[in-house]
């Protein structure tokens, strides 16, 4: 039955990164004005891209991380600078913070879709033979 769900997982993941992404540009935006602050910035992390392993069976181990949204957040040194030391730029945070909303917005619709594709296969279609 977990297949069922599968996307639905992948897809709460991914809901967890945005979550993270959306704070970390919120935290931005209220220290635009705080003298020497750096901006933050998520990144996402790359485990098991080195080596790739080839899989003929479903029961090999794989290097495919369990988390393909797993992400860190670091500082960003880099950037224009203003007078006060801070890499900040309000307009460049609030257009990322919307991007992210957009996103936000679309996988929840995606998730819904599904949910209401499974609702509809086991509530039966209403018709009969």
């Amino acid at each position: 039955m977990e297949f069922l769900f599968k996307d639905i997982n992948l897809q709460k993941l991914y809901l967890d990164f945005l979550n993270a992404e959306n704070h970390v540009h919120l935290s931005n935006i209220a220290n635009a004005e705080t003298p020497f602050y750096r901006k933050l910035k998520v990144e996402l992390l790359n485990e098991g891209e080195d080596l790739p392993l080839k899989v003929t069976h479903p029961k090999h181990i794989t290097n495919k991380p369990s988390n393909p949204f797993a992400y860190k957040i670091v500082q960003e040194k880099e950037g224009l600078v203003g007078y006060d030391q801070n890499n900040v730029s309000l307009e460049k945070e609030m257009v990322a913070l919307e991007k992210v909303a957009l996103k936000y917005e679309a996988v929840l619709k995606f998730i819904q879709g599904k949910i209401s594709s499974l609702d509809l296969v086991i509530k039966g279609t209403g018709g009969g033979v």
